[in-house]
């Protein structure tokens, strides 16, 4: 399927709130203990958006969300995308090849976080990807990202 056709099919919010439910099927990893929202897909700008709130077990020593969660949330909002789209390409997975990251604002205990991704480009075997993590009650940028992931096939 092109990429093209990809993002003219109405499912494709669908199949990303799918990926996001398999995440459940194993409490207490990382992916699920993120509890990572859908907030909508723009076909038109190739993006996704997805929500995290912020929890205690997140911060660091100094009350704010730790660095290595931040880039989690970025690999896990990026890396949904890309393998939703890896699926419709015709793979299985989409493990990340590099990525990153751009601390801007620290974010603080009970905030939420949007991240919106969006594909920039796509190769016969690698998506790349950008994010942009806004904090969503002072919509204010927290941090931008870059990533590249690779389309693996059967």
């Amino acid at each position: 399927m092109s990429i093209e056709k990809i993002f003219k099919e109405q499912k494709l919010e669908q199949d990303i709130k799918k990926v996001i439910e398999k995440t459940k099927e194993q409490p207490g990893r990382m992916n699920d203990l993120m509890n990572v929202k859908l907030v909508g897909c723009n076909e038109t700008e190739r993006t996704a958006s997805f929500e995290f709130p912020i929890s205690e077990w997140q911060m660091n020593p100094q009350d704010m969300l730790h660095g290595g969660i931040t880039a989690t949330m970025m690999d896990l909002a990026l890396g949904l995308f890309a393998n939703c789209i890896c699926l419709k390409l015709g793979g299985f997975f989409s493990p990340t090849v590099n990525m990153s990251i751009n601390y801007l604002q620290p974010v603080y205990l009970n905030d939420k976080v949007t991240i919106t991704a969006q594909l920039v480009s796509t190769g016969r075997s690698l998506l790349t990807l950008s994010g942009e993590a806004k904090i969503t009650e002072r919509n204010c940028m927290a941090a931008t990202a870059s990533a590249t992931y690779k389309v693996i096939r059967k």
